[in-house]
């Protein structure tokens, strides 16, 4: 419990930037992988626009649910990034209600898409950062850490490659967010030294 109380007190400090960091990884990647429906587009602008204007919670939720129900009726091996970004802005809705729980199960279906191998980088870095976003707020700090950890090097990846050199502010901003996250982690786990050792790399990093 002890434990608990000290991370709540850490998530309040970092939700904002983190909430942030998570909004461009996405939009980075925002062109629909295939051909969808204008209908479909509009609900996607509207649940993403509540989620990036912080609106009421209840509002957003449902936005965003909207649109994952609608990606849920996707034929399993189609539109891979579509259905994984309509799960990311949905886990960011229901952690922006701290609804963790809830979170943690449709980030789960944002990891199972990356897993199927058709995602860049930036997209899997995101799916993995709002998982792990979840389970902390839900006091899974070991899973939050492991999730975090694969986020990351996601992140590191999308930052070599193509768009990396683009969007490096962008890109780079998102990785030193998850980093400074992932050391409040750290610190509430009592890996004080693994946390400074994620501040260092966060200091490290320059936005050009």
């Amino acid at each position: 419990m002890k434990v608990l109380a000290v991370l709540l007190v850490l998530l309040v400090l970092a939700f904002c930037p983190l909430i942030q960091a998570q909004e461009v990884t996405v939009t980075a990647d925002s062109i629909p992988d295939e051909s969808i429906s204008q209908a479909y587009m509009t609900l996607d602008r509207k649940c993403r626009t509540l989620v990036s204007m912080h609106a009421e919670a209840a509002k957003t939720t449902a936005a965003c649910k909207e649109v994952a129900d609608e990606a849920d009726r996707f034929a399993a091996n189609s539109h891979f990034i579509t259905r994984r970004a309509a799960y990311v802005f949905y886990t960011t809705a229901l952690i922006q209600a701290r609804k963790p729980q809830d979170a943690v199960a449709v980030g789960d279906k944002a990891v199972a898409i990356v897993l199927l191998g058709h995602d860049d980088g930036s997209g899997s870095s995101a799916a993995y950062s709002v998982r792990g976003q979840a389970k902390a707020l839900a006091g899974d700090l070991s899973g939050a850490d492991k999730d975090l950890e694969k986020a990351e090097a996601y992140q590191r990846n999308a930052l070599s490659g193509p768009a990396g050199q683009s969007l490096n502010a962008e890109y780079t901003r998102v990785l030193k967010g998850l980093l400074n996250f992932h050391a409040q982690v750290l610190t509430a786990l009592g890996k004080q030294s693994a946390a400074g050792i994620k501040l260092d790399q966060a200091n490290r990093l320059s936005l050009r």
